[in-house]
């Protein structure tokens, strides 16, 4: 246990359970991401390095310098199953070496970070708002630098990155849908865990550094995907509401969201033709619950 200091009024400290970073790799550029663990490596109890990456080289030079850090524990899985299943591969270790229910599991993607003093906040405010509401499972940092609100608030979903749980909660849970491969994959668990009777909530104090590796590409304000990842959108969000909807009113909202964003990636984006194929794809396999790595 490591005491961290308590950020309120009182300004007291508290016991912090122990805190185990997972983050999953994909052909990342290797320099960017070992400057990004340097942010919080030294600040956490272990940082589980789930390596999916198909390009040897690069996977010898995350192996080679993970080395330099004692704390970091690196694992090149043998096939590309996703990044639920990655995810997965680091709890199940957590849970089969019977790591503690108070254990802090903190969740990044290869190109985010958090600064090693806030981390230790948003731990802090797991454990604070948990007191408070018991219902409380995950809290997720904000991604917006221009964030006007302040503390906590309660969210329907959160992203993966940046957000942290407690080993026990993350058991009553379960483990992240590995059918889903890509996308989505994080707001299914939220959306299961509210089906469940828990809450995850979004830490406005606490900024997450995301996609350190360059910005998504916009055109208008809005967000042009990659056409190949228009697919698993479709596919995983239609699947994931039939699994894990709260509600048919929430459901009905996403469709609508999906509705627009085929609009704009088909009228204003290039590749239009492609951008066609894979959305109808998804939304045809999504209906018929075709999951997995798009073939």
């Amino acid at each position: 246990m490591k005491q961290y200091k308590q950020l309120h009024q009182d300004d007291t400290y508290m016991t912090c359970p122990s805190i185990y970073v997972i983050v999953v790799t994909f052909n990342p550029r290797v320099m960017d991401l070992f400057n990004n663990l340097s942010k919080f490596c030294a600040s956490v109890n272990k940082v589980f390095l789930v390596d999916n990456s198909d390009d040897s080289l690069i996977c010898e030079q995350i192996k080679s310098k993970a080395k330099n850090h004692s704390n970091i524990f690196y694992r090149r899985l043998e096939s590309n199953n996703g990044i639920g299943s990655a995810q997965n591969e680091a709890v199940r270790y957590l849970i089969d070496n019977k790591y503690g229910d108070d254990d802090l599991l903190l969740f990044f993607d290869q190109d985010s970070y958090i600064e090693k003093k806030q981390l230790l906040n948003l731990a802090n405010h797991l454990i604070l708002e948990k007191k408070k509401n018991r219902k409380v499972i995950m809290l997720g940092a904000t991604t917006n630098s221009s964030d006007s609100e302040i503390g906590t608030t309660i969210a329907s979903h959160i992203i993966s990155s940046g957000s942290i749980v407690s080993l026990g909660d993350f058991k009553k849970v379960g483990y992240f849908d590995e059918e889903l491969f890509i996308d989505f994959i994080d707001f299914a668990w939220c959306w299961k865990a509210q089906t469940l009777g828990y809450q995850v909530m979004m830490d406005h104090d606490v900024f997450l550094h995301h996609q350190t590796t360059g910005q998504l590409r916009t055109i208008l304000g809005k967000g042009i995907d990659n056409p190949d990842r228009l697919y698993y959108v479709y596919r995983n969000l239609i699947v994931s509401l039939k699994r894990y909807s709260p509600s048919f009113s929430f459901s009905f909202g996403w469709y609508r969201h999906l509705f627009m964003k085929a609009v704009f990636q088909i009228v204003v984006a290039e590749s239009k033709k492609k951008r066609t194929v894979m959305i109808v794809k998804g939304i045809w396999h999504g209906m018929n619950d075709v999951t997995g790595k798009y073939k």
